[in-house]
């Protein structure tokens, strides 16, 4: 093997658990298929990505159903880093989102208000209580913190949250395990809940006295699991498929309601431009959603550098 293909070959081991994909409001943290495999210590990184959201479908506004398009763009920096503690592998990021959000079909009518700004930073850490190396066989577990600390406006809230930040604290539970199944193919399981802390500053479907009051959210929860195939030193492909359950929401005490009962697909694709420069597309979509506004489409690009 050439020295070249060597350093690639470290690459895609090093950069395994440096691909966590956080998102700042009620909506999965989906892993790629390789980020439970344990780093090497000392590594660390820095990546911005680039992503859009489509949601469609139809939102209740004044105990009436109108149609909607939510269109959402994120530019997230992150800065991560991997260690060691008690011996055992451990790694942690902080990510800082800007975001902007477009409002289409008849919900463009309702002169909905949206926001633009700084996002909720995310702070993540992880650790390895099992990794084995020979065998490609690895456990983690982590946690996660979404801060409030992006732009809010109550206003921009009557109907759906359009807000950069979402004014409550959330925290993620998470757990995966990787296994090598041959030289190029690996399997990954991961489940996650995540909790809310309520808002006391949200509007929600009373478009017409637009009078902020509390949403409380139950806890919701992610099931993940995807194969991954090395093609080649320098490039990575991956098949994930995502179920996700819970979250329901209450609006000034009401009755619960709104559970998300969404499946989803993702395919990803990782390639090494340099020994320390790397670039990740991923596409993903829905199988099966019942909620009233379904997530369409998610797109991210994004480009990493380690050292």
């Amino acid at each position: 093997m050439r020295r070249s293909e060597r350093a690639l070959k470290w690459i895609a081991l090093s950069l395994s658990c440096l691909g966590l994909v956080l998102s700042a409001s009620a909506s999965a943290l989906d892993v790629g298929a390789r980020d439970v495999i344990a780093p090497p210590a000392g590594i660390a990184g820095v990546s911005i990505a680039v992503r859009h959201r489509n949601i469609e479908g139809s939102a209740k506004i004044n105990q009436t159903r109108i149609n909607a398009r939510i269109d959402r763009k994120n530019i997230d920096l992150r800065y991560g880093r991997a260690g060691v503690l008690a011996g055992l592998p451990t790694y942690g990021y902080v990510n800082v989102p800007w975001v902007d959000y477009d409002v289409g079909s008849e919900a463009a009518g309702l002169g909905l208000s949206t926001g633009h700004g700084l996002g909720d930073v995310a702070i993540a850490g992880a650790i390895w209580p099992y990794s084995d190396r020979q065998k490609g066989r690895h456990w983690a577990v982590a946690a996660y913190g979404i801060l409030p600390t992006g732009e809010y406006d109550s206003a921009h809230t009557a109907g759906v949250n359009l807000n950069p930040g979402n004014n409550r604290f959330a925290g993620i539970l998470q757990s995966g395990v990787y296994q090598r199944l041959s030289q190029r193919l690996g399997w990954m399981g991961v489940a996650d809940v995540m909790v809310f802390e309520d808002n006391d500053e949200f509007i929600g479907d009373d478009l017409a006295g637009r009078q902020p009051g509390r949403l409380e959210v139950k806890p919701y929860i992610t099931y993940q699991t995807a194969l991954n195939y090395q093609v080649s030193p320098a490039l990575n492909l991956a098949a994930s498929y995502y179920v996700d359950r819970g979250a329901e929401t209450r609006q000034r005490g009401g009755d619960w309601k709104s559970a998300v009962n969404r499946e989803r697909y993702g395919l990803n694709a990782r390639l090494a431009l340099s020994p320390t420069l790397q670039v990740g597309l991923t596409y993903k979509s829905t199988v099966d959603d019942v909620s009233g506004l379904e997530i369409k489409d998610v797109v991210r690009l994004r480009l990493l550098r380690f050292w």
